[in-house]
Parts: structure tokens; sequence; C-alpha cells
């Protein structure tokens, strides 16, 4: 059994009562381990076919699938429907307005490829509307996806924009999704937000024009806002070089503000999140960016307390130093409690993430209360974080940093209690 996410060969068996279920070891996808748990014919099983007219379409599909497409930009035309097994059909290349596959997925030996000839029959651009049963259904399946694994399959076969939700009174996913034309090589875009870091800045820059990583392309976003120290001047001796972005804001806003400004103008399929502060090694983005290439992860934290706990340690500051790493684990036990995580390190400055994750959210925090935003909206929309050990050097206040002790954290509590009991998805996006 190879995983149709990620290729993985290695499955762990579960303890599921009633149900032979194994669940992949690298990127989480179950599946059932039953010999043929859907009684279907080996080989791509494609039926229940065809080309339905602009208005006859709405007679035979349940309109709440067509309004779906309709707001993913089909305004009628070809619409290929996938709803059955049976035959083997092929798809006439770049035919199709929209696409519609209802409970197909799970039942395919190789749903990737069932995804590439959907694709390849639409039109740039064209949406194709999907649903999928979760693990809880009864229903026999020889795959089970959540939304993790759900984008990242699309993802992978050429798609983009992908939504997941629950369909009402269902124990069924509805997935939409428009075709995508990926670049050759995946690009990375580094957010650099910067206040005032004017020693570290220039040595970081330097750095990452010199880094290089195999088989990816990258573009490092700059923000700068406003620093009175001489940081917005170095910051424009890189101006003009074709693959650094600067953006001079008017004045500072906060770091969660310029982040967001960079995540604006982000052009890559990966973001990674850099500060200027030099208290991250970028030896570490291998080992970020090996999970989300290989689509065994869609969103990673660089933790720094997995294994050798590497607290902060400021010298001759032993008592705020054990005052900050206090706060650190009641807040990582707050969002852990709330939000039903197991996570380490959610404030971690490396996160890294598919830059479709960011699709249908919207971001409100200034300040470092953008780190819980963040982490919790991606969290609730299904986005499962995989913790990477990374190496870490804590500077002290007295070198720059920047978090406010007696109002910063009362910021993050709002935020983690606000978001506790708000909508995921504050616009739908289809």
């Amino acid at each position: 059994m190879t995983c149709p996410v990620c290729d993985e060969s290695s499955f762990a068996r579960l303890p599921v009562r009633g149900r032979a279920m194994v669940r992949c070891q690298g990127c989480g996808c179950l599946a059932s381990d039953d010999e043929n748990p859907c009684n279907s014919p080996g080989g791509l099983a494609l039926a229940g076919t065809g080309i339905y007219p602009r208005r006859d379409s709405e007679t035979d599909i349940l309109p709440r699938y067509m309004d779906a497409l309709r707001r993913r930009g089909f305004s009628g035309g070809s619409l290929l429907v996938v709803a059955s097994a049976g035959a083997r059909l092929d798809f006439a290349p770049a035919s199709y307005d929209a696409a519609i596959m209802l409970q197909q997925l799970q039942s395919q030996p190789a749903p990737g490829e069932l995804l590439r000839r959907t694709r390849a029959a639409l039109r740039p651009g064209a949406p194709l509307l999907l649903t999928l049963p979760r693990a809880s259904s009864v229903a026999p399946a020889r795959w089970y996806f959540d939304e993790t694994t759900a984008l990242l399959l699309l993802l992978r076969h050429g798609f983009r924009e992908v939504s997941v939700r629950d369909l009402p009174a269902s124990s069924e996913m509805l997935v939409i999704a428009v075709r995508d034309e990926p670049p050759a090589l995946p690009k990375c875009s580094i957010i650099v937000a910067v206040f005032n870091e004017s020693r570290t800045f220039p040595v970081l820059m330097d750095a990452l024009l010199k880094k290089r990583i195999p088989g990816v392309d990258r573009e490092i976003v700059v923000i700068e806002s406003n620093s009175t120290d001489g940081t917005r001047e170095l910051a424009k001796q890189y101006q003009g070089r074709p693959d650094v972005k600067l953006v001079l804001q008017d004045r500072p806003r906060g770091k969660g503000h310029a982040v967001r400004e960079g995540f604006r103008l982000a052009t890559g399929d990966i973001v990674l999140i850099q500060d200027a502060d030099l208290e991250y090694d970028l030896d570490d983005y291998d080992a970020l960016l090996a999970p989300i290439l290989s689509y065994r992860a869609l969103f990673v934290l660089g933790t720094r307390h997995a294994g050798d706990w590497k607290i902060r340690e400021f010298a001759q500051q032993r008592v705020l130093s054990a005052g900050l790493n206090f706060g650190h684990a009641f807040f990582t036990a707050l969002i852990n409690v709330l939000f039903r995580q197991k996570m380490t390190d959610p404030f971690t400055m490396f996160k890294v993430f598919r830059r479709d994750c960011l699709f249908g959210l919207e971001f409100q925090c200034n300040r470092f209360d953008f780190d819980h935003e963040l982490v919790i909206k991606l969290v609730r929309k299904g986005c499962r974080p995989l913790e990477v050990p990374v190496n870490y050097r804590s500077r002290s206040f007295r070198e720059g940093k920047k978090v406010r002790l007696f109002r910063d954290p009362l910021t993050w509590l709002w935020v983690d209690l606000r978001l506790r009991f708000s909508r995921a998805l504050p616009k739908d996006p289809g």
C-alpha cells in the first residue's frame, strides 16, 4: 500500500473497534486495511460523467453544489460530473468549465490519478467540487481524508484555493478548489519584518542572500517599518535586487501588521516567517521545508522546546528568564486545551506553511498577538501543525527584545479566548 498523498509506504495499525484501519506514517492519511473495502474493481473507475448545458445543469445537481461553484466563478458552460463507479472513461483535455466529483476519491486505488485526469479536462482556473467521507463515516472506503490530507492531495495534483468544510447533518466534507498552473520549481517566500535592527539586519540579509535550498526558488520580502536607528537606510541598500521585495512603511504598526503586508505581497507556494534578530539558525530551513515539499505537512512549526529545552537565559536576569519561560508554558498549555492540540512551541518565529493555507482567512492583530492569531486560525481551518526541532539563542531586552511584559500578555489572552468562540473562517470562500 502506498499513500496517495505523500507516497509513504509505512502505515501503523489503529485500535479502532470493528474496523481494520491504518494511518500513514508520513502525512497521517487514514486507510482501510480490508482487502477490498469498497467492493469495487481495480483500476480507475469513472462514470456518471457528462456535459451538462448551462441551464439544464441545475435540474441535475443539487442547488447547493451549483451555488458553491458559482461563488468560485462558474457562470455556465460545460460541467463534468463524476458521480458513480462504472466504466473507464477518458476526458477531452481542457474542455470543461467546472467539475463535480461525488464520493469518488475515497474508493479509488489511486485517487491522485483521478484528480490528474480531472484537472487535465478542466480549463485554466475552472473550479472543482468534491465530497469526501470523514473517518467517522460508516460508509465503506479505501481512504479517509481530513482537512489537512485533502488539502495536501489537491495541492499536489495541481489545484489551489482549496476550502474544506463539513456538509450539514452529514459525516461528509465538501471540498472546493480551482485548477492551478504550478511553476516548474516550488518557490518559498521569506517574510522579514524589521524595525530598529541595524546591528543584526545586514548580517541576516547577507546570510539570506547566500542561502540556497536545492530544488526551491525563493523571494525575500522585507517590510521595514520606518526605523529610527538607521535600519531603513540599510534596507534601501538591498532595493532593486532581483530576489528582494522591499516595502518601506510610513510608520511602525507592529510586527503582525508588517507580516500581514508580507503575506499580501508573497507569490511563493510556501511562506516562511523570518525575524531580523539572529535568534534562529538559517541552517534549519532545509529541515523545516522538507515535510512541506514532500507533502507530509501543510504547516510546520520550528519548535525550540523539543527534546533539550532551549529556555530563555538572560545574563544577570534569572528572575526575568524564569517569568518568560513560565509565561510560555502557560500560554502553550492554554492554546492546547482550548484548541485540542499538543504543540510544544506555538509562538516560535519559524512558522512555515503552504500559502494556500491562508485562503479564506482574515487577520486583524498587529503586534505579537498575531503569532497567536495565525497559529489558531490555521489550526481551526484544519491545517494540522507538524513540529520540527530548531536551534535557538534568545536575546535579552538589553539586546533589543521588543515584547512588552505588562501589555502584550493581556492581548494574547484576549485573542486566545476570543478566537475560541468565534468562527474559524470570517468569510465563505465557496
